[in-house]
């Protein structure tokens, strides 16, 4: 008995005396490793006569562990070539490193990527290289790779996180509302919804969304203004709260927004009506719930047969719903797309409730 408790006690000291060794070995891996990688916090891309190119900006080795320190240390490395896995493999070899995805929080890309099949080409790359992560966050820029790089190195926090920190303190749109390279992956494969990615550009030394790029059945339909995104992320049921200024001195803030639609088709074409029910809080002067009421509904009529007479975009996203809402209008353009939107008109009946503010 003595013997065997004797021989597991040796056992058990020659384990743990093994422990050190094995983690000495397993650091100094890692660590060889990850001084072999950069790590992208964004990615800037652009194609132009057929060549793409590429700006990492990229976060030094010892601040890796800390996605959301200072935005010193920081590095933009461009490469180019003929396709994006061409451009970021002559990134690898000039810079004898290996590309880490992993921490990349925005792909930023130039306004020109829409205007050609430049993202679907980009997009079926990623698929098959599995190279980000698919809730990394996507934008367009009007600003040039050169001013997103100084801006990068003026920001307190690294460019990506920034966004990722803009994206986060939202307080008017859900988190569903963010563009992410899974949603863009999802609707090249469906073409089913209409996505809105945020355009940025610098003001007053920082990051601002000024407007919207729309992406409808995975077609670029051209740029919206911000109001008309309120809009969109409203009747989505994508939006938390909504800001609404009446005049200079009336302001009222709605909450618990609740949208229905029903659909009614004639002769003419198709009516959507859209039911949306909140509660108001005024922030500034007295207005009546009639008012405020009146002002909502010109809103979102005016932004939809806006953007539908001038650019074609269905604002309110309705074709989505019309198989389980509206089999009927579904059957006659299920099918027809451009047709259906030539001949939809919106319709918004509003009704809010008035709390003490």
């Amino acid at each position: 008995m003595l013997q065997k408790w004797i021989r597991k006690m040796q056992f058990h000291i020659g384990m743990l005396a093994g422990i050190p060794m094995a983690a000495f070995f397993l650091s100094g891996c890692s660590s060889t490793e990850l001084e072999n990688k950069s790590f992208p916090l964004a990615v800037l891309i652009t194609e132009k006569d057929g060549q793409y190119q590429a700006c990492y900006l990229s976060q030094q080795l010892s601040e890796v562990a800390n996605e959301r320190a200072d935005g010193g240390n920081m590095t933009a490395e461009s490469a180019q070539g003929s396709t994006y896995y061409e451009t970021h493999k002559t990134f690898e070899k000039n810079n004898r490193c290996r590309l880490d995805m992993s921490h990349t929080k925005a792909l930023i890309f130039q306004k020109d990527f829409m205007e050609s099949d430049t993202l679907e080409v980009f997009l079926e790359t990623v698929r098959q290289e599995n190279t980000y992560a698919r809730n990394t966050l996507v934008y367009l820029s009007d600003s040039s790779m050169g001013q997103l790089a100084k801006l990068n190195d003026s920001l307190e926090v690294p460019l990506g996180s920034y966004l990722e920190q803009m994206t986060e303190n939202e307080r008017e749109l859900k988190e569903q509302a963010a563009v992410t390279l899974g949603a863009l992956l999802n609707e090249q494969e469906n073409a089913d919804r209409t996505l809105l990615i945020p355009v940025i550009q610098e003001e007053n030394g920082l990051p601002a969304v000024h407007a919207y790029e729309v992406l409808q059945n995975f077609e670029s339909m051209g740029r919206i203004r911000t109001e008309e995104a309120q809009i969109y992320y409203l009747l989505a049921g994508q939006l938390e709260q909504m800001d609404v200024q009446l005049n200079e001195k009336d302001q009222v803030r709605l909450s618990h927004l609740k949208c229905r639609r029903n659909f009614i088709m004639s002769a003419d074409g198709v009516t959507e009506q859209v039911m949306l029910t909140a509660e108001a809080e005024r922030v500034s002067g007295r207005v009546s719930e009639d008012e405020i009421e009146k002002e909502v509904k010109e809103k979102i009529e005016r932004a939809c047969r806006v953007s539908r007479q001038l650019q074609g975009i269905d604002l309110s996203d309705s074709r989505k719903c019309l198989a389980m809402l509206a089999p009927e209008v579904y059957r006659v353009f299920g099918e027809r797309a451009e047709e259906y939107v030539e001949k939809l008109n919106y319709e918004a009946k509003v009704r809010v409730k008035e709390i003490s503010g």
